[in-house]
């Protein structure tokens, strides 16, 4: 049994191998219409799925955290496709809750494998990374049928792999602010117009209204294609309050003629959004507003606003919107304790790392800034990451510098996150709080860092 595990384990381990060889971004992906008949030479048909089909540029994956709870709650079967992962690839394919198995793994790796000639005979070639992913996960849903299917977009929207889903329960649109505009356009409005073309006709929209400039791109997508539009903003519920580590507000339901009281287990304030795109999408799947509340209060979602040790949190916030609700939420925490807020910070090098820098230094300003680069291939140089700090505090009071030379602000340059972990925690007093933001893949880092120390 044991050398059967080992072997298990090491095919796992080639199968991810291989899928990282596949380059990650790419412009030149495949169009809706192909992944559709790459589906079918899969032999993998979507009339009998149940999907919510999930796009936004923040939120996401919260979103999904939060109707796979409620599922888990009322009862049904279900399967989540989400992305990025923060440890193993297995964590981007979840049934009822769980990491796929190893078994169903490899089976729907091997099948796709299988595939390849076929794609390649109808002019496809090889799947992009996220294409191989997600053709992968529609393989396991068939092999291990379920009620529901939550689908996460991987980047945009209209042009997405997951896109080939044509008749969706639901379409839900997170936050839209700037991210990756090299491929989704350079404002707001052309980025909602890439997240709204998930937008099906005569499927409800269930969205975040808090951006005008994002919700009217959507309203209008949702007009033209016959689809009631549900928005989402602060006026879906009242009372918000931050209660330790939770999050309680007064949940409104859709008809606006009843309240549940909601306890989200989150400390950030951009859950009570997201929270309710979750309570108004799994309230027009059936689902009753006492469940879905106690679904909401047991939902856990790894690294937003994660509390890895005592006053010690980690948060996936890794764009200029992100990192700007992320400012907010642990400057709130922060001062609960009233001690010093320390930082470690790190990026990929195709976000705007300038402009986080800078909200974090005017909006957060961390009392101890400490930085440094991602194993990752895309990681910042850390010199880069350093001049971007130093710059943005020059921008905020002209004060740059180090607290080691005598001048401004206390920035320090730790090569590895393991030793900027350690840096954190070793500063820490009883007092302070510390902060872990910049990237999902930081994130990750951290947590397989937990991991070996643990072990």
């Amino acid at each position: 049994m044991e050398d059967m595990m080992k072997e298990q384990n090491a095919a796992v381990n080639e199968a991810a191998e291989y899928l990282d060889q596949i380059p990650k971004f790419s412009k030149e992906k495949h169009t809706v219409e192909t992944v559709r008949e790459m589906l079918k030479i899969l032999g993998i048909s979507q009339e009998d799925m149940k999907i919510v089909h999930i796009a936004g540029t923040n939120g996401k994956g919260s979103v999904c955290a939060f109707l796979s709870s409620i599922l888990r709650e009322s009862g049904h079967s279900f399967a989540v496709f989400t992305s990025p992962h923060l440890l193993s690839i297995r964590e981007r394919f979840a049934f009822n809750g769980r990491d796929v198995e190893d078994e169903l793994f490899l089976f729907a790796f091997r099948k796709v494998c299988d595939a390849l000639e076929a794609f390649g005979e109808i002019g496809a070639g090889h799947p992009s990374y996220f294409e191989f992913l997600f053709l992968m996960f529609m393989v396991m849903v068939k092999e291990s049928p379920c009620d529901y299917v939550i689908l996460e977009t991987g980047l945009g929207g209209r042009l997405d792999a997951t896109n080939c889903v044509e008749h969706p329960l639901a379409a839900v649109i997170t936050s839209v602010s700037l991210d990756h505009m090299e491929y989704l356009g350079d404002t707001v409005s052309k980025i909602a117009g890439e997240k709204a073309g998930i937008i099906k006709a005569g499927v409800p929209v269930i969205f975040d209204n808090t951006s005008a400039e994002a919700s009217s791109v959507i309203r209008a997508k949702a007009e033209e294609m016959g689809s009631r539009a549900w928005p989402v903003d602060n006026t879906s519920y009242s009372g918000l309050e931050l209660d330790g580590d939770h999050l309680k507000l007064l949940a409104k339901n859709k008809d606006g003629d009843r309240e549940y009281r909601l306890d989200i287990p989150f400390a950030a304030e951009y859950q009570a959004v997201n929270s309710m795109l979750a309570f108004r999408t799994a309230e027009l799947m059936g689902i009753g507003g006492d469940v879905i509340c106690r679904g909401i209060g047991q939902a856990v979602w790894p690294g937003r606003m994660e509390q890895i040790m005592k006053d010690v949190y980690l948060d996936g916030a890794h764009n200029e919107g992100g990192i700007r609700e992320f400012a907010k939420a642990a400057r709130t925490i922060a001062a609960r304790h009233g001690g010093r807020k320390i930082l470690v910070f790190a990026v990929v090098s195709d976000k705007e790392y300038r402009e986080m820098a800078e909200i974090l230094c005017r909006e957060f300003m961390p009392d101890v800034l400490i930085l440094t680069q991602i194993e990752y291939g895309r990681g910042l140089a850390i010199n880069e990451l350093n001049q971007a700090a130093h710059d943005a505090w020059n921008a905020v009071d002209g004060r740059a510098g180090t607290m080691a030379n005598g001048s401004g602000h206390d920035i320090r340059v730790i090569k590895t996150v393991e030793e900027a972990l350690k840096e954190a925690v070793n500063e820490k007093k009883a007092e302070d709080t510390v902060f872990c933001a910049g990237s999902l893949y930081l994130i990750g880092e951290i947590k397989d860092v937990l991991r070996r120390n643990k072990a």
